[in-house]
């Protein structure tokens, strides 16, 4: 595997070093944000030699090796995929639940860019994997991928706003039509991983529209108090920020968490993945200018609830 990764950095942990995050460590190595998302998003990373994550806590006395994939460290796998809109400079496909964006450390093949690399090596086109913007693993829908670094930097140089809409299934039934949610939003307390409500995080800003009530006669927990049919509520929401995890944080906190996202208090009865479809998005085109906005279908273990 190292014979396809360029080293990056290697950090020796000084004595008396609390344990802390890679994330952590690398910021104290003088690394940029800019950077550091990068190593987020590619890097491998080797804790005493052996394999690590993201998430990985090092102590004082560890070597951290920090890595990033060279481009032909990304396989080729064939793996039919649904594109919603195409030409020379964009590729934008509705990605299905499971299915990770990249490799990671430990997971180095079947992953989108895996499956958009045997695409394009099958449609003869010499272009690497230029992620615009991502998607959780189980969050299904829309992901814009650009066809070169040049494509890719001009979203940013040319500052081009997204317009995010996602359908979701949250536990219960919410008595308003519509809502604003401004709740700030950092990361929880002991946690790597999981984010909370908190008067000191980030601004965030969800806007929720009821689109459907409805009861499934499945019950959502395993328990003898749930008995009768399960009240679901169909949403919309449209994201004005970008915090992690922001709208499962958000329905959450507000006592109604999606189906099946556990992390966040949903249950696994009824579908086990977060019930999150990124199903709208409209931009400019970074080349051309034009206003696309594209939709994805709700996929069909969502639909499947709906109509229960």
């Amino acid at each position: 595997m190292i014979n396809h990764l360029q080293s990056i950095i290697s950090i020796k942990i000084p004595p008396h070093t609390p344990t802390q995050s890679i994330n952590h460590t690398i910021k104290k190595a003088n690394i940029s944000q800019r950077s550091r998302r990068k190593l987020r998003n590619d890097g491998v990373f080797l804790l005493n030699g052996k394999a690590c994550t993201w998430d990985t806590l090092v102590h004082c006395g560890d070597t951290l090796q920090v890595f990033l994939p060279t481009e032909s460290s990304i396989t080729s796998w064939a793996h039919t995929l649904d594109i919603i809109y195409e030409d020379e400079h964009l590729l934008i496909i509705n990605k299905p639940s499971g299915l990770l964006m990249h490799p990671t450390s430990t997971v180095r093949d079947k992953t989108l860019a895996n499956a958009v690399m045997h695409y394009y090596e099958s449609t003869k086109q010499s272009y690497d994997f230029h992620p615009v913007h991502r998607l959780d693993k189980d969050t299904s829908g829309i992901v814009v991928l650009a066809k070169t670094a040049r494509v890719q930097h001009l979203f940013t140089k040319q500052h081009i706003t997204f317009h995010k809409v996602y359908d979701a299934i949250v536990e219960g039934h919410m008595p308003l039509a519509q809502l604003a949610i401004y709740w700030p939003i950092a990361r929880k307390e002991r946690s790597i991983i999981e984010r909370c409500v908190h008067k000191n995080g980030k601004a965030a800003h969800t806007d929720v529209t009821v689109i459907k009530t409805g009861a499934m006669a499945k019950p959502l927990c395993n328990d003898t108090i749930s008995s009768g049919a399960q009240p679901y509520t169909h949403i919309r929401c449209i994201l004005h920020t970008g915090r992690t995890h922001q709208i499962r944080v958000h329905l959450s906190h507000l006592g109604y968490p999606l189906l099946g996202d556990d992390i966040y208090g949903g249950h696994l009865n009824v579908i086990q993945r977060q019930a999150l479809h990124a199903s709208e998005l409209w931009f400019a085109h970074p080349v051309t200018g034009e206003e696309l906005h594209l939709h994805a279908e709700l996929p069909n273990d969502l639909k499947n609830i709906l109509v229960l």
